[in-house]
């Protein structure tokens, strides 16, 4: 008997979610097996895109920078077509700033505000456009006490963590949308003449090594000569 009622309230439950628009977030496979992902790996924000993506899509293979070699329209190539992934996903730029937005009666910063925009593109293993140079961005508000420097230092690294756990959630949400399995689909029964009619990004030279992770801006940067020239 009470288990019987506990079905049922449960049952009730998922009905009055539903009727909220309340989802679970679960898996959502992409529609290609492999996947380059030219973010930098040593970087917060290209490691949790990795980790995103492995739970997103676990039948996806996540292939680094300089493991595989994408193939050019026409080229040829001594690879096996195996080892290239089908998709890239591809930083285009990436931009961290800070600006004054408050100051106090002493003429001082009393209010900071960061931004971080990060603009990426998915493409073929023939650079054929999946998704075109898209960008996000995210803004926070942070009070400036300059008497304490490094604690502020230390808030605004955890305020741009936190903005990059809201991109990293926004990107993946782009990137499992239906418009991008009909995309991939489309490009895959494409005949060889609607291929020639197809728009393919210019190559992104990917980095032999992973360079250094991203960079915060510092809050108290060095002063602008008055004159430099004198």
């Amino acid at each position: 008997m009470i288990r019987s009622f506990v079905r049922v309230l449960l049952g009730l439950m998922a009905i009055l979610l539903a009727g909220c628009g309340f989802k679970m977030q679960g898996v959502t496979p992409m529609p290609f097996d492999s996947l380059m992902i030219t973010i930098p790996q040593n970087s917060q924000f290209g490691a949790d895109v990795r980790r995103s993506i492995r739970a997103a899509s676990p039948n996806t293979v996540i292939v680094e920078p300089g493991a595989a070699k994408p193939v050019a329209p026409g080229e040829k190539s001594t690879v096996d077509p195996k080892s290239v992934p089908q998709a890239r996903l591809e930083q285009v730029a990436e931009v961290r700033n800070s600006r004054i937005i408050a100051l106090n009666a002493q003429g001082k910063p009393e209010e900071f505000e960061l931004t971080l925009a990060f603009t990426f593109r998915l493409v073929n293993a023939k650079n054929q456009i999946i998704l075109p140079d898209t960008t996000l961005t995210a803004a926070r508000a942070m009070p400036f006490d300059e008497r304490v420097v490094q604690a502020k230092e230390g808030e605004a690294a955890t305020l741009y963590r936190d903005m990059q756990r809201s991109l990293v959630a926004r990107m993946m949400r782009r990137l499992t949308a239906p418009d991008i399995k009909q995309r991939w689909d489309e490009l895959r029964a494409a005949t060889p003449d609607q291929q020639e009619n197809i728009d393919t990004a210019i190559p992104i030279q990917a980095p032999s090594s992973v360079p250094t992770p991203w960079q915060n801006p510092s809050l108290t940067p060095l002063p602008i000569p008055v004159n430099p020239g004198g």
